[in-house]
Formats: structure tokens, C-alpha cells, sequence
């Protein structure tokens, strides 16, 4: 629904503002953040028309992996930028490094959603400098320890509430309720998104 989406968003875009980053970081691997990452740059372009920009920055290569089947090859989507896969209005771009970040802020997306994976994987301090940081993780009792794990190993970093999103793919009421009033925080489960 749109006010889930502004939720993860976290704000109506600013006149002022050239971009907005969006970092996204699993609580564990293969949670869905690509998928969500995915989700959420066909939103940008296609219900709001921005111009929108997804970035793989793990190593796992799973954009050239979902552009595998078909016949779409890599191309510079503007003149001098890096190659990258473009589909329904979003530029992909595979396995991005830290270094060629602020080339691809400069190329006038409205927003660049930054696909980190999982917090093994994870660039945090990339993460951290991300306009909004969307936490992603399960409350399923053999999934909730990754999520614990978050809160123990970057406590510094969300007590400061700058921009943190805490997303659920799992979890009972009870003990989403629980969580959230341990961590002083809001959940919001992210709805089943069949193909994005």
C-alpha cells in the first residue's frame, strides 16, 4: 500500500534534495533484500515516474545472474558512466564498488537504491552514509538471533535514529511487539511481493 511504501521511503521527496540513497542490509543472507531492492526501484519508475538507479553492492552478482536468461547485454546509460542493464525505466548496475559511488550520484537519478546484502557482507560505513537505511530481517525463531545480532553489533549507530527503517519478512505479533519495545523501535512487515 502507498503508506507502507512511504514508510520505507520515510518521506516525501524534497524539492531541494538533487538524490536520495537508499541502503538496504540483511539481517542474514537470503532474506530478500535484492528482491525488496528490486521492488522498490520498479516503484520509483514506474508509480511515481523518478528516475532510479539500482546498485549491487556485494559480490555475489546477482544482476548478471537475472539478466542471464534474457537477451539484454550491459550499456553505458549515459555517456561516460559505467555499463549497466536497463530495464523498465531502472538502471542496473552489477557489483558496484565503494570507489565508483560518487560518479553514479552525479548522473541525476532521483534515487539510488544500494543493494548490500547481508551484514556479513555489508560495506556499513556505505551503508551508514545512505539519506535512509532500511534494517531487513525475520523474527522466526531460527532467524531472530541475525536481527539480535544487528542491534548488538551497530547499537552505536541506531540509537542515533537518523533514517533507519526496520523491515520484517516473518513474524508474530507477540513477538514483533516485544522486539520493538526492546529496541525502542517501529517494524513494519513488508508485504509479499510476487514478481517485482
Amino acid at each position: 500500500s502507498r503508506k507502507e511504501v512511504l514508510y520505507i521511503f520515510g518521506f516525501e521527496r524534497s524539492g531541494t534534495k538533487l538524490h536520495t540513497t537508499i541502503g538496504i542490509v540483511g539481517c542474514d543472507p537470503g532474506i530478500g533484500v535484492t528482491h525488496l531492492a528490486i521492488s522498490l526501484c520498479n516503484y520509483c519508475a514506474s508509480k511515481e515516474n523518478l528516475r532510479c538507479a539500482y546498485l549491487e553492492l556485494h559480490s555475489r552478482n546477482e544482476v548478471a545472474a537475472i539478466f542471464a536468461d534474457t537477451a539484454a547485454t550491459p550499456q553505458q546509460a549515459q555517456e561516460g558512466a559505467r555499463l549497466c542493464y536497463t530495464y523498465r525505466n531502472v538502471d542496473y548496475y552489477p557489483q558496484v564498488l565503494s570507489s565508483e559511488i560518487p560518479s553514479l550520484l552525479n548522473l541525476g537519478y532521483d534515487y539510488l537504491i544500494f543493494d548490500m546484502g547481508s551484514l556479513n557482507e555489508a560495506d556499513i560505513p556505505e551503508f551508514l552514509r545512505c539519506d535512509r537505511k532500511l534494517v531487513y530481517g525475520s523474527l522466526a525463531s531460527w532467524k531472530a538471533p541475525h536481527y539480535e545480532a544487528f542491534f548488538q553489533q551497530y547499537d552505536t549507530y541506531t540509537n542515533l535514529g537518523e533514517g533507519f527503517c526496520y523491515l520484517l519478512q516473518t513474524g508474530v505479533n507477540k513477538t514483533l511487539s516485544q522486539f520493538s519495545k526492546k529496541h525502542h523501535i517501529h517494524l513494519c512487515t513488508v508485504p509479499f511481493i510476487n514478481h517485482p
